[in-house]
């Protein structure tokens, strides 16, 4: 089931923190999730993680996620505190971590929205015959979405419901800037922000069901490409029916909770109110360490 996750490093020296490279990243969560007998030439990853950030709340700390999406098999991070871990040439001891967990089933029978706001803490893109695309394409976005659910999931959403999805999902507002994803050699542009996505009125009640788990799902698959390398770390806001989302600036949904005080995975708020996803907050996106 997806599963998110929350790790709370202590750096072995300080002062010798640097900003942690996708690629870093990338290895340490091949090494944590994966095992040496995985296919790492899969194309559809079973994980996501977040880039090393600071902790709030706690200086000389820093804090990252990982999101899991196979059905079939759980690692065993909970067992890792008091572990240490490798970032490159920097050693980092886990200190603490949190659980956030959403079975399929459940995310599936989140009451359905026509509206969710998709938070992009970390550099988006997609990529589309080669080429990289830094907007939040909803066609791009919910049909990469819809993949990782088909390859991991218990029960795959049917083609035509997926179809009937993508040609009716709307981009309808966005605070959006561009921002360079640094790959080394393979530097992309993408994009940071925030981004409402909405279905018309008249769409069928599965069509928004999937919408919305879909939605709630980015949370642990992350969004567009190389989502295991750091990229696309996503939160999301699923706003009532008979409400309308806000403007501008919605709040990233629990970004600035301290790892060492994350609550529960929860549902819905009360009826009238933007409700979260049901994964745990992640760090605050402020700073790298």
């Amino acid at each position: 089931m997806p599963i998110r996750w929350q790790l709370l490093l202590r750096p072995a020296d300080p002062t010798r923190t640097t900003r942690v490279p996708p690629t870093q990243l990338h290895g340490l969560a091949c090494t944590l999730l994966e095992g040496i007998t995985a296919d790492h030439y899969s194309q559809t990853k079973p994980f996501s993680i977040t880039p090393l950030v600071e902790a709030p709340q706690r200086p000389g700390h820093a804090t990252l996620a990982l999101g899991w999406l196979d059905d079939r098999t759980i690692p065993p991070l909970d067992t890792l505190r008091g572990e240490r871990v490798r970032l490159g040439s920097q050693f980092f001891t886990i200190e603490d971590i949190r659980t956030a967990s959403a079975p399929y089933p459940a995310l599936q029978a989140l009451p359905a929205t026509h509206t969710a706001t998709l938070t992009f803490l970390s550099v988006t893109h997609f990529t589309r015959s080669g080429r990289w695309i830094p907007l939040p394409d909803p066609e791009l976005l919910y049909a990469s979405l819809a993949r990782r659910w088909n390859t991991f999931a218990p029960h795959p959403l049917p083609d035509p419901l997926i179809t009937d999805l993508l040609t009716t999902v709307r981009l309808t507002a966005h605070e959006l800037r561009s921002a360079p994803a640094d790959l080394g050699p393979a530097t992309r542009t993408g994009f940071t922000g925030h981004a409402t996505f909405t279905l018309p009125h008249t769409t069928p009640p599965d069509t928004a069901s999937a919408f919305t788990s879909l939605s709630a799902y980015a949370e642990a698959a992350g969004t567009g490409a190389q989502t295991t390398h750091g990229l696309g770390w996503t939160t999301t806001t699923l706003h009532p029916q008979d409400t309308r989302p806000p403007p501008q600036n919605p709040q990233p949904p629990l970004s600035t909770v301290s790892p060492t005080d994350m609550p529960p995975s929860r549902n819905r708020t009360a009826q009238g109110k933007p409700g979260r996803a049901p994964f745990g907050a992640t760090g605050s996106p402020r700073s790298t360490p």
